[in-house]
């Protein structure tokens, strides 16, 4: 089923049980929510859903059941990245039988590639896969920057339409939206999505809106109208909530968040630590004190 590429998507969190195995049951219900909130899609298997903490069977085995609860009626990106090219085309694989509208893939990273070697990287994963490709920018966590010129290039295959943008760089988005119009941009920088929406940014995918999704939808509407000084305003309710939320632990803390929403989205794998006593206790007076979370 095809979808605009273009608004607030979700990034999937996985649910996990207390002794670390998949609690994929409690994805209906956490799916539900968001949706009844009006995210426009979700984007499944990526940082915000412990991607790289998963084997190959479990990503398939996320990519499958989410695609089955959505049952078609959001848009749905699946992340695939992998290191290896060959993986990468399979789970890529898996999302073009599940359903997805579209595939996403983080660089292949560790080994200091060559910049042709990412280029031939995802070439072949656009050849090799019929859906529309978002290439991940998320230089922070795999240690490669794009820039304008690659993506152009990269973009000139007619599959690979732009990518989810995880960096505080607004003048990469600035310049590919001058020189391309039709470039795909979803802001990634949960922190700065109205400045990525203010230099042209189709939509966002931000861990944060699992527990702020009808604040960023606002936030989004109001960047559409031009009501930049609106957006402004959600952005720093936003960001106070994210500030202190990072300074406990991020995941860990999304998931006791919408746990004391009365939306069980299990616990973090390990290496992930348990949240501690005095730390659920300040997600819980954070929750009390600021109304985007309630």
């Amino acid at each position: 089923m095809s979808k605009n590429f273009q608004g607030i998507y979700l990034p999937l969190m996985t649910p996990f049980h207390e002794d670390g195995s998949l609690a994929l049951d409690k994805l209906a219900n956490m799916m539900d929510y968001q949706i009844n909130k009006g995210v426009a899609g979700f984007y499944v298997g990526g940082s915000s859903g412990e991607g790289f903490l998963l084997s190959e069977a479990e990503r398939a085995e996320v990519i499958k059941v989410a695609a089955e609860v959505n049952q078609q009626r959001v848009g749905m990106i699946a992340h695939v990245g992998v290191i290896s090219t060959d993986l990468t085309a399979q789970l890529a694989d898996v999302a073009v039988k599940a359903g997805y509208d579209a595939i996403s893939a983080t660089p292949p990273f560790y080994y200091a590639f060559s910049q042709e070697e990412i280029h031939q990287h995802y070439v072949y994963l656009a050849e090799q896969c019929p859906l529309p490709l978002l290439l991940y920018n998320i230089p922070g966590t795999t240690g490669i920057s794009f820039n304008v010129e690659q993506l152009l290039s990269l973009m000139e295959h007619p599959r690979i339409i732009g990518l989810k943008h995880t960096t505080t760089d607004m003048f990469l988005v600035e310049q590919l939206r001058q020189r391309s119009e039709d470039a795909v941009i979803f802001h990634g920088e949960d922190s700065m999505l109205s400045a990525g929406l203010f230099y042209g940014a189709n939509g966002g995918i931000g861990s944060t809106y699992n527990i702020m999704s009808a604040s960023y939808i606002k936030l989004y509407e109001h960047a559409q109208c031009g009501e930049m000084d609106e957006a402004l305003k959600l952005q720093h309710q936003v960001n106070h909530v994210t500030d202190a939320i990072l300074k406990i632990g991020l995941f860990q803390s999304l998931k006791y968040l919408m746990q004391l929403r009365g939306v069980d989205y299990g616990v973090c794998r390990k290496p992930f630590l348990p949240l501690t006593k005095e730390k659920k206790q300040a997600l819980e007076q954070l929750m009390d004190n600021n109304a985007c979370l309630n």
